[in-house]
């Protein structure tokens, strides 16, 4: 940390949350009067009667493996998966990870980013005979006596209520749009987004907690300088931010910095949504950061194939705006159908109504369907790789990139060289996942986002960098990107990386794809400059629905449904599977936030001096 952030920014920080705020939690502020020039977006009753008649709404929101009905909620504090009750306090003395006094943050968070709300007022507008107008009335007014201005853990968040802005200025055009807006609905929607103003406006991310919480709090602070009128000078400072961050945040290649498929999709929509209010509100924007935008999508387009998502680094499930009752929604394809909708690309999306698009565009969104197949791909940037096989509908997705953003890899997870390989929609080789992010599951934090939970290599039982808190990495190490080729018949990728010098030991791995006869080959190549002894541990998971097969060779057949894959490699023989080791632990794997269950884990433990080369053959059509 510099001595920079410390006097322009932690002391600045300290002292609002310390002295300042003091005051002005005992502060009432005005209500924000409306921008009379910001052009909401047309909706139709009919489209949306469409959407629900195919999907209904539900009162049933999901957080995480709990759900609760939103209409029954009567502590807005609350942690409702395991039952405890924040306190209402200074929001300067809570502490987010006290669990005993607050429960997990994730879980009493989530339901105040109010995703809901939107879709509750589609549902009321349509509705010409609901009650829930009522109902919404209730969350609002209570949500406000229960969360006073600074003085409860929902007040201890910039991203939380960046997002929470988002919800209820959509929630107060709609309802106004359709002539519902009652009286209490639009006092308290306004008097909110005074009191989020004010936060987000001291609050800001700066420095080293420059990520994506910024840029959800700089979307929070245009959207409202958009919708409500906000003193010119002001409005002009979060724009010019909010452009600058863009350029900051989105890599040359179009992956967002920190460099996690899940951040990068919610990034995407922050950067978005951002954006549209300011059209709607009649600012033009650069020409090259519409640009960014586009590029996003370029990314986007590798995460998901055959409905199976490619995640790599933390996943918590975040959205902006979340259609949660929309059986079989997808963000990231929900996303790309945006990139076609506002680009005119033709990124593979079906024609189905999109109801998080349509929220954000109204009857101006149009779905283009498309069949194009995606290329093999490098992010050079990044260092991500995709080849794909269409004819086995084989996709291997590959990291070779650093780990997270360079300010502090918050969200990366030691996986340099880690892959993922899919057929179909089957996962064979997986990532182990997120699990949690409470540091009273220190444990398990540490075990997902650490080397063992990869498929990758570790020398000496270290990581590729210094793990420095539960939510960051210091010491991160070079890795580069040593080729990359692409063809009908054969693709491949090569790195190196000086994750291990401290042992004195360079690590290199190349993917090599054939197509025409569907075998992968990787080959690990590991050189010392001593003589020294060093331990290598090299360690393959598998979805917990794959069969392994031993073959009297030492093969390996992987079978999944009725589709099977096989493994080859000479060190095979001394192999180890290990399946839900709650000690070291090891064979673990996390589908979903808060969320594990058992699995298999291939351990190799080899030994090597100057030299060891792994080779390890995959034949995609057994």
């Amino acid at each position: 940390m510099s001595i920079k952030e410390v006097v322009l920014f932690r002391l600045p920080q300290f002292i609002q949350s310390h002295i300042l705020g003091k005051f002005q939690a005992n502060s009432k502020l005005k209500r924000l009067q409306l921008n009379s020039e910001f052009k909401s977006v047309p909706y139709h009753k009919n489209d949306i009667e469409q959407h629900f008649k195919a999907h209904p709404f539900s009162p049933n929101f999901h957080l995480f493996n709990t759900e609760v009905n939103i209409f029954e909620v009567s502590e807005w504090r609350k942690d409702y998966h395991n039952n405890i009750v924040s306190p209402i306090d200074y929001y300067g003395k809570i502490k987010r990870q006290d669990f005993n006094k607050n429960g997990d943050i994730k879980f009493v968070a989530e339901l105040s980013r109010f995703e809901f709300l939107p879709f509750l007022a589609f549902e009321i507008a349509v509705d010409d005979h609901s009650k829930n107008s009522n109902a919404l009335e209730k969350i609002l007014t209570d949500w406000s006596l229960q969360n006073p201005f600074l003085n409860s853990i929902h007040w201890t968040s910039g991203i939380e209520i960046g997002i929470r802005t988002v919800n209820l200025i959509y929630t107060h055009f709609i309802l106004n749009h359709f002539d519902k807006l009652t009286q209490t609905i639009d006092e308290e929607i306004r008097q909110q987004l005074a009191y989020n103003y004010k936060y987000l406006k001291h609050h800001l991310s700066l420095f080293s907690s420059a990520n994506n919480h910024l840029m959800a709090e700089l979307m929070g602070l245009v959207i409202i300088s958009s919708y409500c009128n906000i003193e010119e000078k002001e409005s002009r400072r979060w724009i010019k931010m909010f452009y600058e961050q863009i350029e900051k945040q989105v890599n040359n290649d179009g992956v967002h910095m920190e460099l996690c498929p899940r951040y990068h999709a919610e990034v995407t929509d922050q950067v978005l949504i951002g954006l549209t209010f300011l059209k709607q509100s009649n600012h033009q924007i650069p020409i090259e950061t519409s640009n960014a935008l586009k590029s996003l999508f370029k990314f986007t387009e590798h995460v998901q194939y055959y409905n199976i998502d490619t995640v790599f680094g933390d996943n918590d499930e975040g959205c902006v705006i979340n259609p949660y009752f929309a059986e079989g929604f997808s963000l990231f394809e929900s996303q790309l159908k945006t990139s076609n909708h506002l680009f005119n690309t033709s990124f593979n999306v079906n024609n189905t109504f999109d109801f998080r698009n349509y929220l954000i565009f109204g009857s101006a969104y149009q779905s283009k369907a498309s069949k194009k197949l995606e290329a093999d791909t490098i992010f050079e940037n990044s260092g991500y790789c995709f080849i794909y096989d269409h004819d086995k509908k084989m996709k291997l997705s590959i990291d070779m990139g650093p780990i997270g953003d360079t300010i502090s890899a918050a969200h990366g997870h030691s996986d340099i060289f880690h892959f993922n390989l899919q057929i179909e929609n089957r996962p064979f080789i997986i990532d182990s996942g997120t699990y949690q992010y409470h540091s009273n599951k220190t444990f398990w934090r540490d075990y997902f986002r650490g080397i063992t939970a990869h498929n990758t290599i570790s020398v000496n039982h270290k990581q590729h960098a210094t793990n420095n808190g539960r939510m960051s990495w210091i010491n991160c190490p070079e890795t580069t990107i040593d080729g990359f080729t692409s063809s009908n018949q054969e693709s491949s990728c090569k790195g190196t990386t000086n994750a291990f010098n401290s042992e004195n030991v360079i690590h290199s791995r190349h993917f090599s794809v054939e197509k025409q006869h569907q075998n992968i080959t990787i080959i690990d190549t590991l050189t010392s400059d001593t003589n020294k002894n060093k331990n290598v541990s090299f360690y393959l998971h598998f979805h917990p629905n794959v069969n392994i097969i031993e073959s009297s060779d030492g093969s390996l057949i992987l079978e999944h449904d009725n589709k099977k894959i096989q493994l080859k490699n000479e060190f095979f023989n001394n192999k180890k599977l290990v399946r839900g080791d709650k000690n070291a632990p090891l064979g673990w794997y996390s589908s979903s936030f808060n969320k594990k269950i058992e699995t298999q884990t291939l351990v190799l433990t080899l030994e090597m001096k100057q030299r060891l080369q792994i080779e390890t053959i995959i034949n995609y059509n057994v």
